[in-house]
């Protein structure tokens, strides 16, 4: 992370004109709020936009909003010629895979909820003695896909959980909401938003005061798996705030101006480019 160029996320000093922005983006993302708000943003400041799908020749920055193996090798592949990357590859594969995510929080001294990681249906069989609510997720997964809430350690073994990892973790009684925090380089906002498990609260996100502690500890994640672009997904409990997990390039949900200072940070990032294009 570039605490230098991101301090001035809103200054003139990180518009960088006559830049060409390479986006690697899956097709699931393209409707979303991001990158299509970040995408209008430079269309204003008049920033071409190039698909990577077409190779890397002319790109001054890349940006990734996607997960999969090739939107990583093309942030990989980008780095090896030195091109700025945003995020970079290392940072996603660090929230890609939990077990990952998990062992760097835990480094940082990061609190999180009692987590058990392992291969299934192994870790089943060892949690069946537990008898409090579990949450059980893929180890590779996102989007809350295949997330399930179960009363016990008991209920494990009547789960139909079609991977070969999983991660469990403590659940923690809450009103059904969420605390994201929303970082862009050292920029961190607190958003309070319904949890992907009450979808009968609908979507619907609001901005709050983001406080001392908020900061903190969104730098500190940010900084734990290297992520430039990031949301902290948190519960608020009586001993504190716990992180649940760490995602790379999230929507920024109720944050006011959002578009335009992506799109500034990216163009930062351009102006480190001292690279020849490769042929």
């Amino acid at each position: 992370m570039n605490d230098m160029q991101t301090e001035g996320v809103h200054g003139e000093a990180t518009r960088c004109r006559a830049t060409n922005v390479g986006l690697a983006c899956e097709e699931r993302y393209l409707g979303q709020a991001q990158p299509s708000g970040m995408l209008r943003a430079l269309d204003r400041m008049g920033v071409p936009v190039l698909d990577t799908a077409n190779g890397l020749h002319g790109c001054d920055v890349v940006v990734a909003r996607g997960r999969s193996e090739a939107a990583i090798e093309v942030l990989e592949l980008a780095e090896a010629r030195g091109i700025p990357t945003v995020n970079s590859s290392g940072s996603v594969r660090n929230v890609v895979d939990k077990a990952i995510m998990h062992e760097r929080l835990t480094l940082a001294g990061i609190p999180q909820p009692e987590t058990w990681i392992g291969a299934w249906p192994a870790l089943a069989d060892g949690l069946a003695h537990l008898d409090h609510m579990l949450v059980v997720k893929p180890v590779r997964g996102d989007n809350s896909r295949d997330v399930h809430v179960l009363p016990n350690g008991a209920a494990l073994a009547g789960l139909h959980f079609p991977y070969a990892d999983a991660i469990v973790q403590r659940y923690l009684p809450n009103d059904g909401y969420d605390l994201k925090l929303y970082g862009i380089g050292r920029h961190v906002w607190a958003v309070r938003k319904p949890s992907p498990l009450r979808p009968d609260l609908g979507s619907a996100a609001a901005l709050v005061a983001t406080s001392p502690r908020h900061t903190t500890l969104g730098r500190r994640c940010a900084r734990a798996v290297g992520l430039d672009l990031f949301g902290v997904d948190c519960i608020d409990t009586p001993h504190g705030l716990l992180v649940i997990e760490i995602n790379d390039f999230p929507n920024y949900s109720g944050i006011d101006g959002a578009d335009e200072m992506l799109a500034e940070f990216v163009l930062a990032q351009a102006s480190t480019r001292t690279v020849i294009e490769v042929q």
